[in-house]
């Protein structure tokens, strides 16, 4: 009796091993026919559920715009895979020669993306997840994104060169349109520019931050004293200003960081600041003067060159991914009636 209860249990033990092992064996299959490689991308791959993740919020993209036609269905497929593969390659490229993208600079760009939809970044994630995306697929693909706009930005803009003739050829198109435009008034730009000056000291290990500070506001005090500004500079700042006297020129809004130009504003013309911190270290400024000044050419001259460069930089990008394109081992394997 007792052989015969073993007979059955190790019978129902082999049963149930067999089973497991069945399980095991078509998980992976199962797991291929839900997630298959559609395209092989030199040592990379495009997945079967990436592809329809991206037609997906093309669709999504597509249906809340006017306008929002897309290509027949084999056609789209087809067109997304593509860009996909045009993207691994990048990608690769950018890990192959060294980019990194830090969580910071992913960040950042998220915060970016939530501030120009006047949201706040928990509601921004919020809102991402209401649509059935995933933040962190999202957060990948902006890491993605950046490593590719760095990587285009070393090889292809940085050496992209605008000449003075080809903006000249620019501004005369620039002119052509103003003219045709019925009623067109001329528009100033007018900017608002301030001339200063400033001494810098940056922390050492002879000078540290308290020894600075102890420093400038003596400086200050001869300064208002009636001490001459020029030679202070000259003795106590570490910037390349030192031998001009620490003269800035002319400098309009924007021109400095944001912790300079908020104590310069708040300065009237005379007046020398009280000690302050930048990035770059310990700072007294002075402001001598205030202007008007018409910019217009200048704006002008600088609009005509961002076209040239961003119609150069357009054909020299689209002519290096077909080169990359070209060169990379790719094999497509969607199904023959997609």
């Amino acid at each position: 009796m007792k052989q015969c209860h073993d007979r059955t249990r190790n019978q129902g033990s082999a049963i149930w091993i067999f089973g497991m092992l069945l399980l095991a064996w078509s998980l992976p299959l199962m797991a291929a026919e839900l997630d298959r490689v559609v395209a092989v991308v030199n040592d990379g791959v495009v997945l079967r559920s990436e592809l329809d993740n991206q037609i997906r919020e093309i669709r999504a993209r597509a249906a809340g715009q006017a306008n929002g036609r897309l290509p027949p269905d084999d056609v789209l497929e087809r067109q997304v895979l593509e860009q996909m593969i045009q993207k691994e390659i990048q990608i690769q490229l950018a890990t192959r020669t060294g980019i990194k993208v830090s969580d910071d600079a992913v960040n950042q760009a998220i915060a970016g993306i939530a501030r120009r939809n006047n949201m706040r970044l928990e509601d921004f994630i919020a809102a991402v997840e209401a649509q059935g995306l995933s933040y962190q697929a999202l957060r990948e693909d902006i890491r993605d994104d950046i490593s590719i706009d760095q990587l285009r930005q070393r090889e292809i803009a940085r050496k992209i060169v605008v000449t003075d003739r080809e903006i000249a050829n620019q501004l005369e198109t620039l002119e052509g349109l103003d003219d045709t435009e019925n009623g067109a008034e001329d528009k100033k730009m007018m900017v608002s520019e301030t001339r200063a000056r400033h001494i810098l000291m940056r922390p050492s290990v002879v000078m540290d931050e308290a020894k600075i500070r102890t420093t400038l506001a003596d400086v200050r005090s001869q300064l208002v004293a009636g001490a001459d500004f020029a030679e202070l500079a000259k003795q106590y700042s570490e910037d390349p200003t030192a031998d001009q006297g620490g003269e800035l020129g002319w400098l309009p809004r924007g021109a400095t960081v944001p912790e300079f130009q908020q104590v310069m504003d708040a300065l009237e013309p005379g007046q020398v600041s009280e000690p302050f911190r930048s990035r770059f270290g310990w700072h007294l400024v002075q402001v001598l003067e205030r202007r008007q000044r018409d910019a217009t050419d200048e704006a002008l001259r600088e609009q005509a060159r961002q076209l040239v460069f961003q119609r150069k930089l357009e054909e020299a990008t689209a002519a290096w991914v077909r080169r990359l394109r070209e060169e990379a081992y790719v094999e497509i394997r969607l199904d023959p009636a997609s």
